[in-house]
């Protein structure tokens, strides 16, 4: 049965919000500018998802998602415990990004309005960006490079 469009949205904007708290987390514990500032930038991203999301979910009259919960409060925190630096930071933001990538994949296989599908794919656009991005700088070592 396919499920709501507002109840997959209000599902990917909590995906968001988890992913702005967890690049929080991993921009505290990177030591270069080059990483902070590339990782803020796809906070950035997932903050306009959540305003993007948010406004169509009002837009069909639903409320959106205003809170995070205990697995976004997990994911934070494994983020938090595991990111001792750049490298690390980055493998914890990977896999962040792989559960990320996953479900705005499976969103697009809901029955979702017009508008709401090409926010999502944008959205995902970004999310498989972010993913590239990060597997890109592992495999070349960035914090080996900054210093």
């Amino acid at each position: 049965m396919a499920r709501d469009v507002i109840e997959v949205l209000n599902d990917l904007i909590q995906l968001d919000r988890d992913a702005i708290a967890a690049y929080d987390q991993a921009i505290k514990a990177c030591e270069h500018a080059q990483t902070r500032d590339m990782l803020a930038r796809f906070r950035d991203d997932h903050g306009r998802h959540v305003v993007d999301l948010s406004a169509h979910v009002t837009s069909l009259g639903g409320a959106p998602a205003a809170s995070r919960d205990l697995k976004g409060k997990l994911i934070e925190g494994f983020t938090a415990i595991t990111s001792m630096g750049d490298q690390s930071a980055l493998l914890a933001m990977r896999g962040n990004e792989e559960l990320t990538n996953r479900q705005y994949q499976g969103a697009l296989d809901e029955s979702l309005t017009t508008e709401a599908r090409a926010i999502v794919e944008r959205n995902y656009a970004d999310e498989q960006r972010h993913l590239a991005w990060i597997k890109d700088a592992l495999s070349r070592k960035v914090w080996e490079q900054a210093a």
